[in-house]
């Protein structure tokens, strides 16, 4: 029973581990090409695939390039560097959010018929 043996796998591109059952950690490992990537590095990689149009490998090194220029300048364990990035994530999503909800509220005032 393989699928209930849990395992710490290690991120191959953050360094982060986590714990899951030796099924997934093939499935996932199967799906990157040899390489267990955790959830969060795994929906960069789906971001790039969709925001470039690459494939999973391209993806996944572009990635890793990335993860490896953030940790070369930066002496913190990378859960430190993953919370730090979760940050600057929401204040990005705060402030999109805030712009593009005062840009609807003054187009539809500036779209709106005098009375």
């Amino acid at each position: 029973m393989a699928s209930e043996v849990v395992k710490r796998a290690v991120c191959g591109c953050c360094g982060i581990w986590e714990e899951c059952t030796l099924d997934y950690i093939g499935w996932v490992e199967e799906k990157y090409g040899g390489v267990w990537v955790c959830g969060l590095c795994e929906e960069a990689i789906k971001d790039e695939q969709a925001r470039l149009g690459v494939e999973v490998g391209v993806a996944l090194r572009l990635h890793a390039m990335f993860r490896e220029t953030v940790s070369s300048n930066n002496d913190d364990p990378p859960s430190v560097c993953i919370a730090h990035s979760l940050i600057q994530l929401i204040k990005k999503i705060i402030s999109s959010s805030s712009s593009s909800s005062s840009s609807s509220s003054s187009s539809s005032s500036v779209n709106a018929s005098p009375s």
